[in-house]
């Protein structure tokens, strides 16, 4: 058969499991890509509630400074230390990736409930 559209398999999946964490939209969007072998990682989850003094004092670059920039700290301090050395930093590299995608599945979650919400009130509207 032809292939659903990533957005539509998230929308299906997440109706069907009624997401309502990273934990379960990971898990939603592995099953639905065929994969499933995904382990949540507690600690690639993205925070809101970020110590900007600290991601200041890091010299964290302002583009890189959204939900992920307190992993960024620890990776770029390990980078320094290894001179950038590609096989060294592996685990925070993966930890910082993975918030990356995590922040990314939690983008998608939220646009899919808005326009539930959207076709909802345009419904009433029109029963209206």
């Amino acid at each position: 058969g032809q292939r659903q559209p990533i957005i539509e398999r998230l929308t299906s999946e997440s109706d069907r499991i009624g997401t309502t964490g990273t934990r379960d939209i990971v898990k939603g969007a592995a099953e639905s890509m065929g994969g499933g072998h995904h382990h949540y990682n507690p600690e690639a989850e993205p925070r809101f509630d970020q110590d900007l003094e600290k991601i200041k004092q890091a010299r964290v670059p302002l583009a890189f400074r959204d939900t992920c920039a307190h992993l960024l700290i620890d990776l770029n301090k390990c980078r320094r230390e290894t001179m950038w050395n590609p096989g060294k930093c592996g685990h925070l590299r993966h930890t910082y990736e993975e918030c990356g995608y995590n922040s990314y599945l939690q983008r998608i979650e939220a646009k899919v409930q808005e326009d539930k919400v959207r076709v909802a009130q345009a419904a009433a509207a029109a029963e209206a």
